[in-house]
């Protein structure tokens, strides 16, 4: 093992599964580009939001008890401007996230940034220059879908994707997946699905459950990041792109590919219990924001 390889996987900043899933999946070139998501992951994502939190609880509480509508939006408006304060304050002038440019930047990777909601920022790590100039105009993109959904005087989208709407165009969606190297049966799948408001994390879900009901079980590598969801539990494709990169952390990093396949099967996990997951993280911010309102 190289040097550079033996420090960057000794550097505790950086999450194990960001390190195999999005900076070496790329140094190795298994995919063209790979993404993740601050605050959430990173190690000391907990401590951050908590802080935020902190900081922003009485603004909050203000923003709740105003019925003047325009005030109201006032308040708001203020209150995105200082999330995006705490958020330069707290991640992107931290030693952590400093780790992460250094490392990058060590790797040969390009990096840039998309901020896709006040206190989420999703990071790109990619090699080739053109790969960057599709990101941003896939950028570009997501600004004017946001833009005509939220100027539309009615709005019936569910919550999730109230937050992404960009999620339900099957341009943007196909565009973002053949950047990050997904296979093209995956991305027509989730495109499709999305467009047409199938729940896709229910579907692999009940797949991968009628699987086991079976007596078969899903390739653990088809779930080769914990971004991506297969158009099938089995399918050959993404298990290729798993296997790849198992077998890259392998031959070049000992004891790596065992921690990667121990992250494949959380992966498998999380996907099988989708719903679950998902109704327990709605639950737990609403109970954070009744604490933050009740101790006001």
């Amino acid at each position: 093992m190289s040097e550079l390889l033996k420090s960057f996987m000794e550097d505790k900043r950086i999450l194990d599964r960001v390190k195999f899933e999005d900076y070496l999946s790329v140094y190795f070139d298994v995919r063209p580009a790979s993404f993740f998501t601050m605050i959430a992951e990173l190690p000391n994502a907990r401590e951050i939001g908590a802080k935020i939190d902190l900081e922003c609880k009485d603004d909050l509480a203000l923003i709740m008890s105003t019925r003047d509508i325009q005030l109201r939006g006032e308040l708001i408006i203020e209150l995105r401007k200082k999330i995006d304060e705490l958020f330069k304050k707290y991640v992107l002038d931290s030693d952590v996230f400093k780790a992460h440019e250094y490392w990058a930047k060590k790797l040969g990777l390009r990096m840039e940034m998309d901020k896709v909601r006040p206190s989420i920022c999703e990071v790109y790590l990619f090699k080739d220059k053109s790969v960057g100039k599709r990101l941003k105009n896939l950028f570009y993109i997501r600004r004017e879908i946001r833009k005509a959904i939220y100027q539309m005087q009615t709005i019936t989208l569910p919550p999730s994707l109230l937050a992404y709407p960009e999620e339900l165009s099957s341009k943007f969606v196909s565009e973002l997946g053949s950047i990050l190297g997904y296979p093209e049966c995956c991305i027509k799948r989730y495109a499709e699905e999305r467009a047409s408001g199938i729940y896709v994390e229910g579907r692999i879900s009940e797949q991968i459950k009628n699987l086991r009901r079976s007596g078969d079980k899903p390739n653990v590598f088809s779930f080769f990041s914990s971004n991506f969801i297969p158009h099938d539990p089995k399918c050959e494709k993404a298990a290729e792109i798993g296997m790849k990169l198992y077998e890259a952390l392998r031959d070049n990093i000992p004891g790596a590919h065992q921690k990667y396949y121990a992250i494949l099967e959380e992966n498998v996990n999380t996907a099988e219990n989708f719903p679950e997951v998902i109704r327990s993280y709605r639950q737990s911010a609403e109970s954070r924001l009744k604490d933050l309102l009740m101790h006001t």
